[in-house]
């Protein structure tokens, strides 16, 4: 069962996990992908472990962004912010492992995250975190006026287009 207690709009989102909190890939963009995020859980069958992993991998997955361009480096980059930060320390393996993943793997061609998650066990809980933190990450292309429902992975995902100019005007 997933955790009904998290509010997406009052989460702790620290600053200084940010090497750019206020830049359009910050705290503002990450509070929406959040938003997305928990309300994508339930429709793509996320466990409690697995929705632990989601909202821990939303809140980091672009705190070592450097710049707003294209950069599918960036995930890597921010899986080893987390580590160097010891963000994950006190968490256990089964929510660290798939977080992890979907943070290195949400900057990157779907095709290339299959690949990499088909050598490891566990493939299945640590796709559904991925193609959740990814949706919900896309929903928010908002901001740039560059959302594609038609690349999104889910049903639940192409619904929320009206819910991400919503949350986008309401917090731009």
């Amino acid at each position: 069962m997933i955790d009904a207690s998290i509010d997406p709009y009052t989460y702790p989102l620290e600053a200084w996990w940010f090497l750019r909190p206020r830049s359009i890939h910050g705290l503002t963009h990450t509070r929406r992908v959040l938003i997305h995020a928990v309300a994508l859980a339930e429709p793509a069958g996320l466990d409690a472990v697995e929705f632990e992993a989601l909202v821990h991998a939303v809140s980091w997955h672009d705190i070592s962004r450097t710049h707003d361009g294209w950069d599918p480096l960036h995930g890597r980059r921010s899986v080893a912010r987390i580590e160097k930060l010891a963000l994950a320390h006190d968490l256990y393996p089964e929510v660290e492992i798939p977080l992890l993943f979907a943070v290195e793997w949400h900057s990157t061609d779907d095709d290339l995250a299959v690949q990499a998650a088909a050598e490891i066990p566990g493939v299945e809980s640590r796709l559904r975190v991925l193609w959740v933190l990814k949706d919900a990450d896309g929903l928010d292309r908002v901001r740039i006026n560059d959302l594609d429902v038609t690349s999104l992975r889910s049903d639940a995902a192409r619904a929320r287009e009206d819910e991400a100019w919503r949350l986008y005007k309401e917090m731009p």
